[in-house]
């Protein structure tokens, strides 16, 4: 797996204008790229297997989203989804990349995804959406603080829990050891006030009602075993908000397909750059 890099980033959302985004890449930068969006609980680590299959043919990045890992954290706590667009906006500039032949968003990097494709549209050619996440801006009030307040009391990386249990949550029951160890570790790139951050922008947007605003192609993979982001409240809502976008089934998996099923993962990502 490639080494950790880091790149100045100039951004509005950063303090004073400037910040650091860590991040991952292979591959020779003159090959189309492809950027990677990790979920709320894992890191650039998580696409261990699109940098192994990809990287010949493609400059594969994946980023540390902001307040994860090292990369600076967006200042404040109430962040918006469009503060992670500015911050991705700002490190394809820092790295020269114009555009992206896809770029790829997994639970919580789906919903980021969707933000930034409707706001810059010129920079991405597709977009691929696995294990997506609806989000929650739809829900409003009393309902809303409770379950904000509800998700953001168990966000805290100290709080001790058995990483079997959370592997268990988030892969398929024959997942093999390898791929269930590496799932493992990918918390370890979590900080809690980047995790909080990254909660309460869930709660700042609903992505079945901006999909339709997104004009490049569309793909949306679903694991059938999913416990997180079931296919009827998260994929089946996205696909009919958007019916045009390409469905994906991923047969006896779960929420981690870029590990479950590397080899369909990458060839999904293979044919939504080549329509780019």
């Amino acid at each position: 797996m490639p080494a950790l890099a880091r790149a100045d980033v100039v951004s509005s959302v950063f303090s004073g204008q400037r910040g650091q985004m860590e991040y991952r890449s292979a591959g020779n930068p003159s090959n189309p790229a492809v950027l990677m969006l990790h979920g709320l609980g894992s890191s650039s680590a998580g696409y261990r297997a699109q940098f192994a299959g990809l990287s010949r043919d493609f400059h594969v990045i994946a980023w540390n989203a902001p307040g994860f890992g090292r990369s600076s954290p967006i200042p404040g706590q109430d962040a918006d989804i469009d503060g992670y667009t500015n911050a991705l906006e700002g490190l394809l500039r820092a790295l020269g990349v114009r555009r992206l032949a896809a770029l790829v968003g997994s639970s919580w990097g789906s919903v980021v995804a969707l933000a930034f494709a409707r706001r810059y549209p010129s920079l991405i050619g597709s977009l691929v959406l696995s294990a997506p996440n609806a989000a929650r801006g739809h829900i409003t009030g009393e309902a809303r603080d409770a379950e904000l307040n509800a998700w953001l009391r168990m966000a805290d990386v100290d709080i001790l829990v058995s990483r079997a249990a959370i592997a268990n949550r988030l892969v398929a029951p024959h997942t093999p050891a390898q791929v269930r160890q590496h799932v493992e570790c990918l918390r370890d790139g979590m900080t809690t006030d980047g995790w909080r951050q990254a909660i309460r922008s869930l709660f700042t947007v609903y992505t079945p009602d901006i999909i339709a605003a997104v004009k490049s192609p569309i793909a949306i993979l679903s694991g059938t075993l999913d416990q997180v982001a079931p296919y009827r409240d998260h994929a089946g809502r996205l696909l009919a908000a958007a019916p045009s976008a390409m469905a994906h089934s991923f047969e006896d998996c779960g929420h981690i397909l870029k590990l479950e099923a590397p080899s369909k993962f990458n060839a999904v990502v293979r044919e939504m750059a080549a329509q780019a």
